[in-house]
């Protein structure tokens, strides 16, 4: 079945090269290797042709994963339900796109590697492609420049259409123009729908793959004692040799009476219950509701100088946190799945004055900031995808992410960025934060470094070179020996990879490309890195 559909697919990937636009010429490319699905390593072969037609573009992503027994998985290929159906068409759209990202009127959907919405106080830098090929995420990015001619601006985005279905989305609006003379006015707004929705649920049950013990089957969930046996299978989830009888059992108060009579005609040694059986209560959310949660954002900037070498620009910007009153109580929290000290989260934050500098090939910024109560800067970052909802190993509950902006204080200081070509070798960037507030001061990194072509050029083989590393709130972490984490600590909010490229030949390339991020495990204070690795050989043609 799955190896008819691949032949219908490229059939029809070679209709629609027939159908480009003389001059416009598709290319192809197709990859086998090792790659990261969750935790183990698939192989994986792909097909990706790249079909320009007129001002369209076209990109799909065909593949298929090997097993570790060579079996072809049904991963991406499910027709099951209409849900698994409309996913798995979705999964071999890489893009469809109208236009260039230069052009005046721009559109893709699928997948989305670098959105920044204004200034990038409140988006900067998301991708939804942070667990591809995995996790494939099918986007939105749009924008419309100087409407009519009046300088009006509008730009938006969608992270993943699939997450519509759980009725959770990101979806983020700008709009842009000249109000008198030279000062430019832009109002963001960005929405979670529900930050749970961050949460892989393959089979749909309500419990994260994460938790769940069979997250391929929707039947079944958790395994309380890892014995294979579901707990609503199981008469014995803490496999402690008595007959579960407490409350949460799932049998009818008539069954349980009647197993407690018998312990109490035979005894526990005759006849043994349990009444006070021991489970987790891991999050699943179809018993919660969903977490909203929302930052609205104005900026006005006003050129001061403006040439072809030279851009210098005034501008300043303030945002307010936007949420939903979703405090529970301790018990609440813990029938829910919920970790606890879940909360509105309040506050605003202003960068201003700021200046904005363009110098040839040297861009920055350079802007002083001031954050009232919870605010956090670039809360929808390019790590946004992992950190909207995350799972505490050791109890499988859930946390949002504005539920972990509990500072509650008044922070200033400073952020600066620059971005530059050196000397067209090396195209490199870098951004830092340090705010000083009541406690310790909030800190942030991030940089990233790519040989130009010019310089790729002039090295035998090597197609591809980039490197990147990012690390919010340096030093509020401690590992489990209590000691503060410094800049090179790995933390839940450390993210870096590298993505390498050699030719091995005319028309084939090997290419390697690793992302390191890490999550809390049962040990308090102790992490776990997660790799997302790809080594594929690509073959262009």
């Amino acid at each position: 079945m799955i190896r008819h559909i691949w032949y219908v697919l490229v059939l029809a990937t070679a209709s629609l090269a027939a159908a480009a636009e003389p001059g416009l010429k598709p290319s192809y490319s197709a990859s086998m290797g090792s790659v990261t699905v969750g935790d183990q390593q698939l192989y994986r072969l792909s097909l990706r042709p790249d079909i320009p037609i007129g001002n369209w573009g076209l990109a799909l992503d065909v593949e298929l994963f090997i097993d570790n027994k060579g079996g072809i998985s049904k991963r991406g290929w499910d027709l099951g339900t209409s849900t698994k159906a409309t996913d798995t068409f979705l999964r071999k759209l890489y893009y469809v796109r109208y236009g260039k990202e230069q052009d005046q009127t721009f559109v893709q959907v699928g997948a989305l590697d670098q959105v920044t919405l204004g200034y990038g106080l409140i988006m900067g830098g998301y991708r939804n492609t942070l667990q591809y090929p995995g996790i494939k995420k099918t986007g939105l990015y749009f924008h419309k420049r100087d409407i009519g001619g009046m300088g009006l601006g509008v730009e938006g985005m969608v992270n993943n259409f699939q997450d519509f279905q759980q009725g959770s989305a990101l979806l983020g609006a700008r709009v842009s123009g000249k109000a008198t003379g030279k000062l430019e006015l832009g109002l963001t707004y960005v929405v979670d729908l529900d930050q749970y929705g961050g949460l892989v649920d393959g089979d749909g049950d309500g419990y994260p793959d994460a938790v769940d013990a069979f997250p391929g089957d929707k039947s079944r969930a958790l395994d309380n004692d890892g014995d294979g046996v579901a707990d609503s299978r199981d008469s014995d989830d803490n496999n402690n040799g008595a007959i579960d009888a407490d409350p949460s059992s799932g049998l009818p108060p008539a069954i349980i009476t009647d197993l407690t009579n018998l312990n109490t005609a035979y005894s526990d040694t005759v006849f043994p219950v349990d009444q006070l059986v021991s489970r987790k209560r891991p999050f699943n959310k179809d018993q919660v509701g969903g977490d909203f949660f929302s930052i609205l954002g104005f900026d006005a900037a006003y050129p001061l100088m403006q040439s072809s070498q030279l851009s210098l620009k005034l501008y300043g910007q303030a945002a307010l946190l936007i949420d939903t009153n979703d405090s529970l109580t301790t018990g609440e929290a813990d029938s829910q799945g919920v970790q606890r000290g879940n909360r509105k989260a309040k506050g605003f934050g202003l960068a201003a004055p700021g200046l904005w500098l363009g110098m040839g090939p040297f861009k920055g910024q350079l802007e002083f900031r001031h954050f009232q109560k919870d605010f956090d800067s670039n809360y929808f970052d390019n790590l946004y995808e992992l950190d909207r909802a995350r799972l505490v190993v050791a109890t499988g509950k859930a946390q949002s992410k504005d539920a972990s902006l509990n500072r509650n204080q008044t922070l200033s200081g400073i952020f600066g960025k620059a971005g530059t070509d050196l000397g067209g070798m090396v195209d490199a960037s870098a951004d830092y934060q340090y705010l000083t507030g009541a406690d310790d001061p909030k800190q942030q990194i991030h940089a990233s470094a790519s040989l130009s072509q010019h310089l790729l050029d002039q090295i035998p083989r090597l197609r591809q070179a980039q490197a990147y590393y990012q690390k919010n709130n340096i030093g509020m972490y401690r590992d489990e020996k209590g000691k503060k984490d410094g800049f090179l600590d790995p933390t839940p909010a450390t993210f870096y990879g590298y993505l390498l490229g050699l030719d091995v030949n005319s028309g084939v390339a090997l290419q390697w490309d690793t992302r390191v991020f890490y999550h809390h495990t049962a040990v308090v204070g102790k992490l776990e890195r997660q790799k997302v690795m790809t080594i594929e050989t690509v073959f262009t043609f």
